[in-house]
């Protein structure tokens, strides 16, 4: 962990870059981004990072679709029962060993109903399709059927229109997406940090201030124990 700021849109952006020019280093040299699909934060790519190319971690892809199935299973709830332990099954894959019983009745209770939650959750996981893309180009191929099918289904079903806006989403930053596939990186490492920062937080029942808390970020993140260990066995 290098740089925290207060934020996540452009300003945070503008603040690393400064960062690096009062460290010695230049914003010309950074040359991959990964990041989520914020356009305050892809601005602030753009402007103070010219030369970076940026790969949309499938994390929030994945994470974008979940939040709209949850929309469209809200929804329906309203006007149909839905199988007891639904909620949480809907997060996982009929493949998923993780699965409770209950999960798994519920899971296989929703596709035999053909529901729009049922439908929802199988253009959820239909992305698993995409992901197992083995090159970029059969990504990008995969991306614009997937979408050209999906977007049919939807259209069906009124009730599958937040369904509609993730694939929106998609299809507005696929090539940063197939990007994935290219530079090989993804946010995985900072979201287990973030796990860990988070938790401070919950151990000290937040912070007086920004200041503080973004002290402790650097402090989980940095290297002091690996030199301790060092230090010890020196």
């Amino acid at each position: 962990m290098i740089f925290a700021v207060p934020g996540h849109g452009k300003d945070a952006i503008k603040a690393f870059s400064a960062f690096l020019s009062a460290h010695g280093g230049d914003p010309d040299n950074v040359v991959e981004v990964v990041c989520d699909m914020s356009q305050a934060f892809l601005s602030g790519v753009a402007e103070n990072l010219p030369k970076a190319e940026v790969t949309v971690d499938w994390f929030h892809i994945v994470q974008t679709f979940t939040k709209r199935l949850d929309e469209v299973r809200k929804k329906e709830r309203r006007e149909q029962e839905h199988p007891k332990s639904l909620r949480w099954a809907l997060l996982k894959s009929l493949e998923n060993e993780n699965l409770t019983p209950k999960q798994l009745v519920a899971l296989q209770e929703l596709v035999a109903d053909q529901s729009a939650t049922s439908d929802a959750w199988v253009i959820k996981e239909k992305l698993r399709w995409i992901q197992k893309a083995s090159t970029p180009r059969a990504a990008r191929w995969r991306i614009t059927n997937y979408l050209k099918v999906m977007k049919a289904a939807v259209a069906e079903k009124p009730l599958l229109k937040p369904m509609g806006k993730a694939l929106a989403t998609l299809e507005r930053h696929a090539d940063a997406v197939v990007r994935r596939w290219l530079s090989g990186l993804t946010n995985a490492r900072l979201e287990g940090m973030n796990g860990l920062f988070q938790a401070a937080r919950s151990r000290a029942r937040g912070y007086r201030n920004e200041a503080n808390f973004i002290a402790m970020i650097y402090l989980i993140g940095s290297p002091v124990g690996r030199l301790f260990d060092q230090a010890k066995s020196t």
